[in-house]
């Protein structure tokens, strides 16, 4: 007859089992031992530490459920069952988040969960939330069922002598062996950052100043800082106003990839570009629709979001245009708090200018009945001021939904279920699945028609600057991802870039842009002389300025790309492990040629620097 504390000891082993298991779909072990016996070790030795510290506040649980509730077996039971349940639940999430999207549970998912719209924003349907459901009943039963077999199974005698004191004993030797070895790797080679990337929530540690008391030569020290009091604009705006001052209509559409503006995909849009300016090379500010809404309005890279968001601070073009009068009436098809657009950049925006969303349609439908909200705004307006309106379009975002009238790519697939699809079948059905997507987009662009039309028939392009562009790109399995917001590949953050301007020559640019030009470009329209390094770290697009790299954020990383080369930084962290080179079109590079192209850079990244330093307050600055 087994005692309690070896049922407990056989229910944590199963249990440990099965969530190595889990863990274990998420680290290419074989690509490991093809690269080096050194990587396959470090990385199953990782593994097999990190597999049994997940479960550790769920083992905790459950003792202080032993010690407390002794007299209710089925209290300890429960206690668990449920403990451990939500525990190979939330790594199966956690496993199947990285397969699509490269990326483990962070700051950005939490704040999806937590922040109104977010979840809304997944845009799933009824059979992905039913799923959803299943699975989680089914972790519970699996649960139950591990619970059920620990009574039964007679664990070996010498499982049993093995004292609790002894295994912690080895787990500490463990524990520090491989976090030292990979703080000495990353002192010196560097080559284990890519084995701890792939264990779900490896922690970095830093020993320079041991390492350096020994004699050892670290490697050069990159730290990307992002953090302090905001100083911006630079100097106060200086505005002469204008005497025949534009309307301004800004439509931006999330997840438009910039290979889609073509004559079949969105003909309206191909059409309008030929009497505007087309930028062929366009980056996003960021990977997803928070970096990249953000630096396109603020003409700023997109890691000072999080110290605008601390600020409340909207962004400077709102300010110009409200001292003017403006009319203006913002419009989503998402939700104005999620990402917090109400707390960054149109913080200074009244409520009642912002509408929403209707949560009960889809986005074609949302888009389609804003786009008439919006047409009888200009309608309605006062002639004798000015009018910006900004809409933020939605019928590209997966699940890519569409009217039957938008279709011209088949097959298509019927729905995504995100419960259920996974990264192996994305690759299988990843043609019907675009299909979808270049629907919506059709669709996105017979909506953008309704407005050219409207413009046209009321004489008001002699007048309205127009801007058309996307928050960010969509990958379909190119480099190996779905999606957005995981990589800074050319499909997740090059948009299509339509400026127009009355009396503005036709151009087309092949030279690299950015959503941070777009400001720079608009505000010498709108009357304001400083120059724009006051505001802005973008370029004037209509005065002959050009650029020679720019920059694309997400979450925690910072891009530097120009037409070479991209290194990817992490930012607010020390040490040179994150750092990531690739080709400009986002080809492998050797470790040789990664390194040589890094040694070249260095006073380009010197200047990044600087951009992601400079609107904050330096200390001689306290008595401004």
């Amino acid at each position: 007859m087994q005692s309690n504390s070896s049922r407990l000891t056989s229910f944590f082993l199963v249990n440990y089992l099965v969530l190595l298991a889990i863990v274990s779909d998420s680290v290419p072990m074989h690509d490991f031992l093809m690269q080096s016996p050194l990587l396959f070790s470090f990385g199953l030795v990782s593994l097999l530490l990190y597999s049994w510290f997940y479960m550790l506040p769920a083992q905790a649980i459950t003792l202080l459920a032993q010690h407390y509730l002794s007299k209710s077996p089925i209290a300890v039971a429960a206690t668990g069952i449920i403990s451990f349940g939500l525990t190979q639940l939330l790594m199966y999430a956690n496993a199947k988040i990285f397969s699509l999207y490269g990326m483990f549970f962070n700051g950005f998912i939490l704040n999806l969960v937590l922040t109104p719209g977010g979840i809304e924003s997944l845009g799933g349907s009824d059979a992905s939330f039913l799923g959803f459901a299943l699975i989680i009943l089914g972790f519970f039963i699996v649960s139950g069922g591990l619970w059920w077999a620990a009574q039964r199974i007679d664990l070996p005698k010498w499982v049993n002598q093995f004292s609790s004191k002894s295994r912690w004993s080895i787990i500490v030797l463990v524990t520090i062996a491989i976090h030292l070895g990979y703080a000495f790797d990353t002192f010196t080679r560097n080559q284990l950052h890519p084995v701890a990337e792939s264990i779900p929530f490896f922690q970095n540690v830093s020993a320079r100043n041991f390492f350096k008391a020994l004699g050892l030569k670290p490697q050069r020290n990159v730290s990307v800082n992002v953090k302090g009091k905001l100083n911006y604009p630079l100097a106060p705006l200086k505005i002469e106003v204008p005497t025949k001052p534009y309307n301004i209509i800004w439509l931006t559409s999330e997840s438009l990839r910039w290979d889609m503006l073509n004559e079949t995909v969105m003909p309206n849009s191909w059409q309008f570009s030929a009497q505007a300016g087309r930028f062929t090379h366009n980056y996003s500010g960021g990977n997803g629709t928070r970096m990249g809404v953000f630096s396109m309005f603020m003409g700023i890279p997109g890691n000072y979001w999080f110290t605008f968001l601390d600020a409340n601070r909207g962004a400077a073009i709102i300010d110009v245009l409200q001292q003017q009068q403006y009319q203006m009436r913002l419009f989503t098809s998402a939700k104005f708090s999620y990402p917090e657009f109400n707390k960054t950049i149109f913080a200074r925006v009244p409520t009642e200018q912002l509408r929403d969303q209707n949560p009960f349609k889809s986005g074609w439908q949302n888009d389609r009945a804003n786009v008439s909200q919006l047409l009888d705004f200009i309608d309605q307006r006062d002639r004798n001021k000015p009018f910006f309106t900004f809409m933020f379009f939605e019928s590209p975002h997966a699940r890519y939904y569409f009217p039957p009238e938008s279709v011209i790519a088949r097959p298509y697939r019927d729905d995504i279920n995100y419960a259920t699809i996974d990264k192996q079948q994305f690759k299988e059905e990843i043609g019907p699945i675009k299909n979808r997507y270049i629907n919506a987009v059709h669709h996105l662009d017979q909506q953008f028609g309704r407005i050219f039309d409207y413009l046209k028939q009321h004489q008001l392009l002699d007048n309205t600057i127009v801007v058309i562009n996307g928050d960010h790109g969509e990958e379909f399995m190119e480099h190996g991802f779905w999606g957005h917001n995981s990589t800074f590949v050319d499909q997740q953050i090059r948009t299509p870039l339509i400026i127009y301007v009355p009396g503005m020559k036709p151009q087309i640019s092949d030279g690299i842009t950015s959503h941070m030009d777009i400001i720079p470009t608009l505000m010498p329209l709108l009357g304001v002389r400083n120059p724009s390094s006051d505001y802005a770290t973008g370029y004037n697009l209509l005065a002959g300025e050009t650029r020679q790299h720019t920059y694309v954020s997400d979450w925690d990383r910072i891009s530097y790309i120009d037409n070479e080369v991209k290194i990817t930084f992490p930012v607010n962290q020390r040490g040179i492990g994150g750092i990531k080179v690739s080709g400009a079109e986002d080809e492998t590079l050797t470790a040789q040629q990664a390194s040589e192209m890094q040694q070249r850079k260095q006073s380009a990244i010197t200047n990044m620097m600087s951009d992601l330093s400079k609107f904050f307050r330096r200390k001689t600055d306290g008595a401004r």
